[in-house]
């Protein structure tokens, strides 16, 4: 095909998308102006079928809590170019600032100057990634009771606004989703007690981007460690991942409210040459990871943001997740071998 033919084929899936888009937000309006109150478990489907066909670009806040006080507070540089690639680039504090996170098709890499450390990732292609998301929701629906709440404006933009609970009323995830484009401009999640534990949301974004060359590039620069990190492999299970390691894994006595444990989705790993068994734990928005092998020795445990590594029993154990620091204590006190 000719540039010719090439920029009609571009031009072609510009209007076919521009089309759906507007189709979709005209028939949203429709909706609530006849009174018929938009599903919230449909919301969420569209938030995560977007990601396949929305380009956009914005000025993205993170803020962090503990215990409901603000501990860090990041402004971030969103660009997206669907559906392979997505930005992330630190903008503020000055102790974040210069942090890159970017995926190119089934690339990642993770970059920060000051520890001059670049993690590299393989990924699933895009694809697998969204009907992985779509699956997690479909499990959601069985687990959890999501509301929609109504429409609020957010970066200026009109949203659909969802709230996420388990059985028991407790608030896990509260999400506002362009009632146009369906990309999520702000996302609330919740502790085990209903407090807010993070808030991100866009005060700036634009669905008519421009790119500039080379955004989605990146190369190391000198002198920068290159650390590869392992991909999961297939999912198994529980059974199915012990046999393939070769011993029996210790699970947690104790899982905050709303987690279960994902029993298929099991992964065997290789760490420091050893087998690790990877459990998964979810509450339907929220996972959190037990990395478990074989090991000698008994250093003190060590904690990171994130993370709690120790050894018991001969086994050595990471914990990693999205979990208040409190639950993860709690997790981990619970863990015997």
């Amino acid at each position: 095909m000719d540039g010719s033919g090439s920029m009609k084929q571009r031009r072609s899936t510009t209007r076919t998308r521009t089309t759906a888009v507007a189709l979709t937000a005209l028939i949203a309006v429709a909706l609530v102006a006849a009174g018929a109150e938009p599903q919230p478990m449909e919301i969420l489907r569209q938030s995560i079928l977007s990601r396949a066909s929305v380009d956009f670009s914005g000025i993205r806040t993170v803020v962090v809590f503990a215990n409901g006080q603000k501990i860090l507070g990041v402004e971030q540089k969103i660009d997206c170019d669907a559906p392979a690639n997505l930005r992330i680039f630190f903008l503020a504090p000055d102790s974040e600032r210069g942090k890159l996170c970017l995926t190119t098709g089934q690339e990642h890499w993770e970059f920060t100057p000051a520890t001059g450390r670049a993690v590299h990732t393989q990924l699933p292609p895009p694809e697998r990634v969204i009907a992985t998301r779509l699956e997690e929701l479909a499990e959601l629906a069985g687990q959890m009771r999501a509301q929609y709440v109504g429409i609020e404006s957010i970066a200026g933009r009109q949203a659909h606004v969802v709230k996420v609970y388990t059985p028991r009323g407790v608030p896990v995830k509260k999400t506002w989703v362009d009632a146009e484009h369906s990309i999520e401009l702000k996302t609330q999640r919740f502790d085990s007690h209903g407090r807010v534990k993070s808030s991100a949301y866009y005060t700036r974004i634009t669905f008519s981007p421009s790119f500039a060359p080379g955004l989605f590039e990146f190369e190391p620069p000198a002198g920068v460690t290159v650390v590869e990190a392992q991909r999961p492999s297939e999912s198994m299970t529980l059974e199915e991942a012990q046999q393939k390691a070769g011993f029996r894994a210790a699970m947690p006595g104790y899982f905050p409210p709303g987690y279960s444990f994902h029993s298929d989705h099991v992964t065997v790993i290789e760490v420091g040459d050893k087998p690790t068994i990877w459990l998964s734990f979810s509450n339907g928005a929220d996972t959190f990871s037990l990395f478990q092998r074989q090991a000698s020795g008994s250093p003190g445990p060590i904690e990171r943001d994130r993370s709690i590594t120790w050894q018991d029993g001969g086994y050595c154990f990471t914990l990693m997740g999205t979990l208040m620091a409190e639950e993860a204590r709690k997790v981990k006190a619970s863990i015997h071998p």
